[in-house]
């Protein structure tokens, strides 16, 4: 009867280590494409977001992008999208909106070398 259990475990345990290891590059594929937030998304809902901020009703400033925002996860703002520190479900379009936008600080001038 022992040897009936430890097959049954075997086989179990066998089943599922396949199954993640199919679904395992699925997820990572998903992330290294960096899928962009879903409109659908709760928080983005509730930042206003929206993927062209020339669509947005509550822009006060025409150069508001998220690309300009200091939450944009691409410091130099020329990506077409990256992640953002406050919408995590995914990556937003660098020009996108929301009512969360915070200027990103100038860059510091270059030091001189003497």
């Amino acid at each position: 009867m022992e040897k009936n259990e430890s097959r049954r475990l075997f086989l179990k345990t066998l089943s599922l280590s396949l199954g993640a290891l199919l679904v395992a590059p699925v997820i990572k594929f998903q992330q290294a494409w960096g899928a962009l937030v879903d409109a659908k998304d709760p928080v983005a809902k509730a930042l206003g977001y929206v993927a062209v901020a020339k669509d947005a009703k509550d822009r006060k400033d025409k150069t508001q992008e998220c690309s300009k925002c200091q939450f944009y996860g691409d410091a130099t703002g020329k990506a077409k999208s990256a992640k953002c520190q406050l919408i995590t479900s995914g990556d937003v379009a660098g020009a996108g909106w929301c009512r969360s936008f915070s200027a990103r600080a100038p860059a510091a001038p270059a030091k001189k070398k003497s």
